[in-house]
């Protein structure tokens, strides 16, 4: 029987040519989708670096004008809100996001002999005497905001949650952390900016441009929070995992982390 030369020749495959030139076009797809990406990495870190140097701006014009921290009811010197109590766990976002006004009723200084616990009052002071409670509770989460709108720093038509959510759709805290690393006084507390369910790698950019290197993550003014604590207590190095007892997370685990924006606590030695 006779051979069909077409058919035979309808069944090669593809040329070296043929082959080079897709496999270069699947690389430079792969590279421009990688490329893509750290893009919007960097697009994502930089607003959240924006986000809280733009929040530590508005506190010290704040306390320019005033002569106290927004937040800091008696001017002792510390903002009135435990910022260090608030849950870290990742599953919390509903939870953090109820410490904070959705209402955009206008913020009001309390009467006389009022507590400043309202989702809705800020500080009130006359001459050295405080006139509000400075007893730290839930809604004290949304005077240092109310006192920003009241001295006209921020826009007050925009509700408090909206005003404390960052770019990862989480929630930053304004008030006191209290520093557990033994280095420092006996309880002492520092003014700080905590920050929630980030992803590792946005943190360490945080910290990076904070404090200006690539080191341990219990040092200078950016550090790791233990996620298990309510306090001050800090992980030792980045790309631990979420309750410290371990280095096998991957660079996307949820992290939270403390801006000591005012007085930084003394950091360890070793």
């Amino acid at each position: 029987m006779k051979r069909n030369p077409k058919a035979a020749g309808k069944q090669r495959g593809f040329t070296l040519v043929e082959m080079s030139v897709t496999m270069a076009a699947a690389g430079l797809l792969f590279a421009a989708v990688t490329t893509g990406q750290e893009l919007i990495d960097q697009a994502k870190a930089t607003k959240l670096i924006n986000d809280v140097k733009t929040v530590e701006m508005q506190i010290q014009q704040y306390a320019q004008i005033k002569g106290r921290m927004p937040g800091d009811c008696n001017a002792d010197g510390e903002i009135d809100f435990f910022a260090d109590d608030v849950t870290r766990l990742d599953t919390d976002n509903t939870t953090r996001a109820q410490y904070y006004s959705y209402s955009v009723l206008q913020p009001t200084i309390p009467a006389l002999g009022a507590p400043a616990d309202l989702e809705k009052d800020g500080c009130a002071r006359y001459g050295s005497g405080s006139v509000a409670s400075v007893t730290p509770n839930v809604t004290n989460a949304n005077v240092w905001l109310n006192d920003l709108k009241l001295a006209g720093v921020i826009s007050d038509s925009v509700p408090n949650r909206n005003a404390a959510k960052l770019v990862n759709e989480d929630f930053m805290f304004v008030g006191t952390v209290q520093d557990n690393e033994g280095e420092s006084a006996q309880a002492a507390r520092y003014n700080a900016i905590v920050i929630h369910n980030v992803p590792q790698w946005m943190a360490l950019r945080l910290a990076k441009a904070v404090n200006g290197q690539d080191g341990k993550a219990d040092r200078s003014r950016v550090r790791l929070l233990n996620r298990a604590s309510t306090d001050g207590t800090y992980e030792a190095v980045w790309e631990t995992n979420a309750n410290g007892t371990g280095t096998t997370a991957t660079r996307d685990n949820m992290v939270s982390v403390v801006y000591f924006f005012d007085r930084v606590p003394e950091s360890k030695s070793v």
